[in-house]
């Protein structure tokens, strides 16, 4: 997203067509009517997620986890929180962040959230630190479910990484895994 969005304001000044397959934050393509998007915006992730946990987990206590130096990260936990505030059918019990530079012990934020009760945990992060979150929580005993967003896929190709641990692991994406028409199959 960083990148696009510099680029997005060169592209427009410019008045060239710009196209972004990967970056989610809407800044990329406000105001501009020469940049698009392809993939589903922050919000949409936040308030998706939000609606599908209320819909279908109306009762889960919600841990989040999120990193607060990332407008990716931070974009959707603002919006899944809001939402989940509007529709009040889950409970957000407790909200854990990190930053870049912390993002290799999550030992505070996984006994926060087991503390307060949090049956699911939210991860509006990409998979890198998903991946110790995982394996930390295993080693401490604490077994929720975890709900992750788009950039969490490409967790199972991670070198070294134990895709057992990804088991029950929920993933918001753009992509039907489920689907039956013949061009998604």
């Amino acid at each position: 997203t960083g990148a696009s969005i510099a680029v997005a304001d060169v592209c427009y000044n410019d008045r060239t067509f710009m196209l972004t397959p990967s970056a989610s934050s809407t800044d990329v393509t406000a105001g501009k009517d020469n940049v698009f998007q392809v993939c589903f915006t922050d919000p949409n992730q936040g308030i998706s997620s939000a609606d599908y946990i209320a819909e279908n987990m109306p009762d889960a206590k919600i841990a989040v986890l999120y990193r607060n130096d990332d407008a990716y990260s931070q974009g959707i936990h603002d919006t899944f929180v809001k939402e989940a505030t509007d529709k009040g059918a889950f409970e957000v019990v407790y909200e854990g962040t990190f930053t870049n530079d912390t993002a290799s012990d999550f030992s505070v934020q996984l006994a926060g959230a087991q503390n307060a009760g949090a049956d699911l945990v939210f991860l509006p992060i990409y998979y890198q630190p998903a991946s110790i979150i995982f394996s930390q929580a295993k080693a401490m005993g604490y077994a929720p479910t975890f709900f992750g967003v788009d950039g969490m896929d490409g967790i199972l190709t991670m070198e070294g990484f134990d895709p057992k641990l990804a088991e029950g692991v929920m993933l918001l994406t753009p992509f039907n895994a489920d689907a039956t028409d013949e061009k998604t199959a």
